[in-house]
């Protein structure tokens, strides 16, 4: 029961107002949860061109929570020397899918790693130019003046490898959030509407009570939704591209390879 979301090209008018072009679209984003925004030769980005060091010291263990549900317990671990990183080849989701049902019950590999105070978006920029920081102050946010705005910031994410896992996020009711690729590998997604939220929840609760949406550390297979007629949408998103997010939205991704990506948050009128 899955699509994929739809991808809308902008020109530099579109970029220079993107919180009045995703209001245009508010409806079709609900109804997907999500949409990718591609860009065109005009729009132009105020990007940094001096790259980031990035010394990656954390694992990601991932452990099938059961033999019968597939679904994946992510967890990670700060300087671990208990277990030895597993290296493997990720060319497409069937691969990813196919490595996780075919792995140990727990296994290591690299992980995802958050660089606090970082951005590769300049926070002074011309106004031929997009940034990632102009985002808040575009959105219903500007409203809560510098108090509010303060308090919303970038996030920088480094996937360090093949297989990079952002487990199962909960998108906050009120906020949707913008996420741009600056490179690497594909980044494959699935987004699940809030309209879909509480269907999952009590399909997972009688199968497993124990098991917390939001607790930030599931990974769920696709197969899993379908059987039980969750509905979802895939997008698979490359360097240069955006994805908007719907507010209450559930949302999980792996990379193909190693990867930059930095994400912000913003409101919309209700």
């Amino acid at each position: 029961m899955s699509m994929f979301v739809p991808s809308m090209e902008i020109n530099s008018s579109d970029l220079k107002n993107l919180i009045q072009f995703v209001f245009k679209n508010e409806k079709i984003l609900k109804e997907f949860g999500g949409i990718k925004i591609t860009l065109n030769s005009q729009c132009q980005l105020a990007l940094k061109k001096r790259q980031i060091s990035c010394i990656c010291s954390t694992t990601q263990i991932i452990t099938k929570i059961s033999k019968d549900q597939l679904i994946y317990s992510v967890e990670k671990k700060e300087h671990t020397k208990k277990y030895v990183q597993q290296q493997f080849s990720i060319t497409n989701e069937q691969t990813f899918w196919s490595v996780l049902k075919d792995s140990q019950n727990k296994w290591a590999h690299s992980s995802i790693s958050r660089i606090k105070n970082q951005t590769l978006f300049y926070k002074k920029f011309s106004k031929d130019t997009f940034s990632i920081h102009s985002i808040p102050k575009q959105s219903l946010l500007q409203l809560g003046g510098k108090k509010v705005l303060d308090h919303i910031v970038s996030s920088l994410t480094r996937s360090n490898g093949p297989g990079g896992i952002y487990p199962l996020s909960n998108n906050e009711h009120e906020l949707f959030s913008l996420i741009y690729h600056h490179q690497g590998g594909p980044r494959h997604w699935i987004i699940i509407p809030a309209y879909q939220r509480e269907h999952l929840r009590r399909i997972i609760n009688e199968e497993n009570p124990l098991i917390c949406l939001e607790h930030g550390q599931l990974l769920i297979d696709p197969l899993f939704l379908d059987k039980h007629h969750i509905k979802y949408h895939k997008l698979i998103q490359y360097p240069n591209q955006f994805v908007i997010l719907s507010a209450g939205v559930l949302s999980q991704s792996f990379t193909e390879d190693s990867s930059w990506s930095e994400s912000i948050s913003f409101a919309l009128p209700s």
